[in-house]
């Protein structure tokens, strides 16, 4: 099954846009309401116990294959409701158990079951939600609308790593329902090949992108360091991988380059360069080398190293006789991916033409046959191959007008790929600097608060900073909860945590841990003096 999971405010939009599709009908859940206005005037009253709370709306979605058996309602409202349960079972859990794409680590089956089960019986009613059946595509998929807020405790569901909650569950249901298995995302190590792949595969051998993903896998078999890493793709696989930083010294992102046999106007070879975070799923971007891959990173000790390979490969020729290309399994077809023709016919170039300008009619012909290159270029298709298809526009372009615009289409595509990789990077760093500023004092400043009274929150001006177990969670008062981490301190006494959920981190935030720093700082010293002038007086 295909799941979706999302947290929202808007509780009227979600709903309308579930109940008012055509063929939509309710088939399960808990509410009174069966009109939009009903049922969000219910889930409002629901969100009023939690204001704090910045999304309250709930919304997941199930899509059984077309192939699978037709599930009636009752199936369908059943199998809806328990992933409900079970995202939510999830969102609890703690420690190993909480580890769903570990096998080795990840609650049990049978477990995860028994608490969906108790869960459905006791406490699912606390939660208001409705179950809608959609049939206006080829196959029938529902819709889960939900409250956050149990209404009888007012607390909030977790959205923490809650879409590979949701992958799960929808594995679990698959197998208690005996529908088709699909794989999760983080069980697909590679991306599956478009249609045009699986073609130039059979015609000419693997793609560059694929040869690029199959040599970083094999590098990183042995989880060697950053440098070692860069330097064993380019002698072993004539893989290039060049890092990029920020002015301020921090690592902006990794990208990946192969010899594919195009060549520029000066006949130097043009290589085909990837974002690693377009790579295998984002597990070849710069942070998922080392934590998905195992790929060892030390600032202090690879920085300059990584630098100086960069100059060596940025100006490194491609030695042809050199390349090595891992080959598929079972395949007794020549590898050979230079290729210096076209190869397709211009029939099929018209024929790709038309499917690539679909939707384009209205754009002034170089922009719409720019967009129509861009758009072959995405598909895996090679500049040759796009230099053909563009000719087969009624523009009628010359092979060098053709050229030019694969080449401007291709030097726009490496601008706005990059892009997603970064954010996530970007926002990533800051999260992980501010929890590195915010949680030390956190933790002095609640150690602190017990010490003076024995309770385990410390109220502020607009926020609360509470001791939940060994969770520390800080909430404000109307954006909701801005960090909850696991705490713990290891054998050698330093502190150590693992962030369950970090919210929308603002400037003003930074702001107040360092004034709380300060504080901190001042009633530690003005404990340190009124213990001297203590000592002072016994010693008379």
């Amino acid at each position: 099954m295909i799941t979706k999971v999302k947290a929202n405010k808007s509780f009227r939009g979600t709903t309308k846009y579930v109940l008012e599709k055509e063929k939509a009908k309710i088939i399960g859940g808990n509410m009174y309401g069966r009109s939009t206005n009903e049922l969000v005037e219910q889930f409002t009253l629901s969100a009023h116990l939690n204001p704090q709370l910045k999304d309250p709306c709930y919304h997941l979605m199930l899509s059984v294959p077309k192939t699978d058996r037709t599930l009636n309602d009752d199936e369908l409202a059943n199998l809806s409701q328990r992933h409900l349960a079970s995202v939510i079972v999830l969102s609890r859990l703690q420690g190993d158990e909480s580890q769903v794409k570990q096998p080795e680590k990840r609650i049990s089956d049978t477990k995860l079951n028994q608490l969906v089960n108790d869960l459905i019986e006791s406490e699912l009613p606390a939660y208001d939600f409705f179950i809608a059946r959609h049939s206006d595509k080829e196959h029938d998929h529902t819709h889960i609308v939900a409250s956050r807020v149990n209404n009888l405790d007012g607390k909030s569901i977790r959205t923490w790593n809650n879409y590979a909650h949701s992958e799960h569950s929808a594995r679990l249901l698959e197998r208690e329902f005996q529908l088709t298995p699909v794989q999760s995302s983080w069980e697909s190590k590679q991306k599956a090949m478009t249609r045009n792949q699986l073609e130039r595969v059979e015609r000419d051998g693997l793609p560059g992108e694929e040869i690029m993903r199959r040599a970083i896998e094999k590098v990183a078999v042995n989880k060697p360091t950053m440098p070692k890493f860069i330097e064993r793709l380019w002698i072993e696989y004539q893989v290039k991988a060049i890092v990029s930083y920020y002015g301020h010294g921090g690592v902006r992102g990794i990208k990946f380059g192969i010899d594919i046999g195009s060549v520029n106007e000066d006949g130097s070879p043009r290589l085909l360069w990837k974002q690693g975070g377009n790579l295998n799923k984002y597990k070849c971007s710069f942070t998922k080398l080392q934590t998905e891959l195992g790929i060892n990173y030390d600032p202090l000790r690879d920085n300059s190293e990584i630098k100086r390979l960069n100059k060596l490969l940025e100006s490194a020729p491609i030695q042809q006789n050199k390349q090595q290309l891992i080959s598929p399994v079972s395949s007794n077809k020549p590898q050979n991916i230079v290729e210096a023709k076209p190869l397709i016919t211009p029939a099929t170039s018209a024929e790709l033409y038309k499917h690539y300008s679909t939707e384009l009619q209205n754009l002034l012909v170089i922009d719409r046959d720019k967009e129509i290159a861009i758009r072959a270029l995405k598909d895996e298709n090679s500049a040759l191959d796009v230099e053909e298809i563009i000719k087969a526009s009624p523009a009628k372009w010359t092979t060098d007008e053709a050229r030019a615009l694969v080449l401007i289409a291709s030097n726009q595509l490496a601008t706005i790929e990059p892009e997603p990789e970064h954010s996530l990077d970007q926002k990533q760093r800051q999260e992980e600097e501010f929890l590195a500023d915010a949680v030390p004092i956190a933790v002095e400043l609640i150690n602190w608060q017990l010490r003076e009274s024995g309770s385990n929150s410390l109220r502020f001006k607009r926020a609360t900073l509470e001791k939940q177990g060994r969770e520390l969670v800080f909430t404000h008062d109307e954006r909701g909860e801005i960090f909850r981490v696991v705490v713990n301190r290891n054998q050698s006494g330093e502190l150590e945590y693992l962030p369950i959920n970090v919210g929308e981190v603002e400037r003003e935030d930074h702001h107040f841990w360092q004034e709380a720093e300060r504080v901190l700082q001042q009633i530690i010293e003005e404990k340190r003096q009124q213990e001297r002038r203590q000592s002072k007086g016994i010693s008379l």
